[in-house]
């Protein structure tokens, strides 16, 4: 007989700057599969440090990248006990966002959500479940699952899409999949493409940088 049980756990995500009163925008940043939140945020420090504050969450699901030790990675999902999963790593966003800005006035600093591969997943059923503040959703190498793409949200919130054209996981029929997901739905994003693999591109975030200022 299979059964479950919710228990307290102790794990940690990353910050980068202060927030401060000087604080104009605040960045949560998903990142994909395989991935530590502590080397992901790394690739967004050239952003002004005064007004921006950044935060990097981390899947709760760790593994050995390769064999059975040495580099370690995380991830957000699979599909064993997915609803479960789910439903996991939307309270833990929550919690996240809960504590780091309950002091701050939410209508004086722009909200950005971020995410990355697999973690544009993660993203938008946390912001359709959730219903937080979310001032620009930006998903970089990932789409909108088809569970929550319906959901009103997603045509109030500012949304992005940003792919490489050299991106070796994301063939072009993939792409147009994505594409014809969202279009069903009325959904008109921002699309950005540059040239690129899987991976961020510094350039292309100083642009989102600039867009959103």
């Amino acid at each position: 007989m299979e059964k479950s049980i919710i228990v307290p756990i102790n794990t940690k995500y990353h910050t980068l700057n202060e927030l401060t009163d000087k604080t104009l925008q605040v960045w949560f940043l998903l990142h994909g599969y395989g991935q530590l939140a502590e080397f992901f945020i790394k690739k967004f420090n050239m952003i002004d440090n005064e007004t921006n504050y950044l935060i990097a969450p981390q899947g709760l699901n760790k593994f050995y990248l390769e064999g059975f030790g040495g580099r370690v990675g995380a991830n957000w999902m699979t599909k064993e006990d997915r609803l479960n999963e789910i439903a996991n790593y939307v309270t833990y966003l929550n919690h996240v966002y809960q504590d780091e800005l309950r002091d701050i006035d939410l209508q004086k600093v722009k909200i950005n959500i971020l995410a990355f591969s697999q973690g544009c997943a993660t993203a938008s059923r946390w912001v359709a479940y959730s219903k937080i503040k979310c001032d620009r959703l930006i998903l970089w190498a990932g789409e909108i699952p088809q569970d929550v793409v319906e959901d009103e949200v997603f045509k109030t919130t500012p949304l992005t899409l940003i792919f490489g054209t050299e991106d070796e996981l994301i063939t072009y029929e993939m792409k147009q999949t994505f594409f014809e997901r969202i279009y069903s739905v009325n959904l008109h994003p921002q699309v950005i493409n540059y040239k690129g693999k899987h991976e961020i591109d510094s350039e292309v975030f100083r642009t989102l940088i600039a867009q959103s200022s």
